[in-house]
């Protein structure tokens, strides 16, 4: 894909200029992108930030360097573009968790190896180096138990009753695998999400997936059984980094921004396009130990997109 070969180039002039003051836009431009796009593929792949990413470089090189030869301190940090030796000192030892002169005497540091995109499609996943960016997942003959509520906040109404009826039926439920529907959408009228807006009435599904012969009958442990999500979807992170004004997270707004990042991804890869209109979306959630036990929130959560094979 011309696209990840872009995006290689890019880290390739990094690598290149590691010693000289790195214009991002530059970069950016090498990767045929936006700077703000540049910036917000390559942290959602790699978890850093650019400007991140090349400190962690400057500061692996640094230290090979003065395994490898009799450089000075004060000549490294104006080599890796420090304005002092303390402050090339406190970043170093911020990185490797020992001093420069530490680092020497014992040889103990950490490596920070450059970044090499690449991408495998192998059993549905899709991924980019060693994080998945986002996966493909195609689901067919697979069965859920359901928990439908239509009310007021009705997905933490849902997912109370759920927690409820796994810590009680389930011995496993910390490691199955949850998800959630609006079936007509958070919100019915097709209005868009705004942060610290109300939690209106509408219908909601949580449901968590079951082996094969738990599946028997229309019912487990008295829940109600139904058929699971059939198709293929794009599955990715959503980084919970929106909050509202009192402080708790916008799931809203985070999960806005992530679809922005799939929907680029998506477009990226050519042979693919969304379903969204046939289909419903999914939400995957990924419990804590402690939100089993009535004290703890969200350890992660997923979307899960309908495509189709174009």
């Amino acid at each position: 894909m011309e696209w990840l070969d872009k995006m290689n180039d890019a880290i390739r002039y990094i690598e290149n200029h590691i010693e000289e003051k790195i214009d991002f836009t530059t970069v950016a431009h090498i990767a045929c992108c936006s700077l703000s796009r540049f910036q917000r593929m390559f942290t959602f792949v790699t978890d850093i930030t650019i400007a991140e990413y090349v400190r962690c470089r400057r500061m692996s090189l640094s230290a090979c360097e003065l395994l490898n030869s009799d450089i000075k301190i004060i000549e490294l940090a104006i080599k890796y573009g420090y304005e002092s030796p303390e402050a090339f000192t406190r970043a170093f030892q911020a990185f490797h968790g020992v001093s420069p002169t530490s680092v020497r005497k014992l040889g103990i540091h950490n490596n920070f190896p450059p970044i090499s995109f690449e991408i495998t499609i192998n059993g549905g996943n899709f991924n980019m180096g060693t994080k998945p960016l986002v996966r493909i997942e195609e689901h067919s003959m697979e069965r859920v138990v359901s928990f439908y509520v239509d009310c007021r906040a009705p997905e933490e109404v849902a997912w109370n009753l759920m927690r409820s009826w796994v810590t009680q039926n389930i011995t496993d439920y910390k490691a199955r695998r949850y998800i959630g529907c609006a079936p007509k959408g958070h919100h019915p009228d097709g209005d868009e999400h705004h942060s610290n807006e109300d939690i209106g009435s509408h219908e909601y599904m949580a449901q968590m997936f079951i082996f094969e012969d738990e599946g028997k009958n229309d019912t487990f442990f008295d829940a109600d059984i139904c058929e699971a999500p059939v198709g293929l979807f794009l599955v990715g992170d959503v980084v919970m980094n929106e909050f509202n004004d009192d402080g708790t997270i916008d799931i809203g707004t985070s999960m806005q921004k992530a679809y922005g990042v799939m929907a680029e991804c998506l477009k990226d890869m050519g042979d693919y396009e969304f379903e969204l209109k046939e289909r419903p979306y999914f939400e995957e959630h990924i419990f804590s130990n402690e939100w089993f036990n009535g004290k703890g929130d969200l350890a992660g959560f997923k979307l899960w997109l309908p495509i189709r094979k174009i």
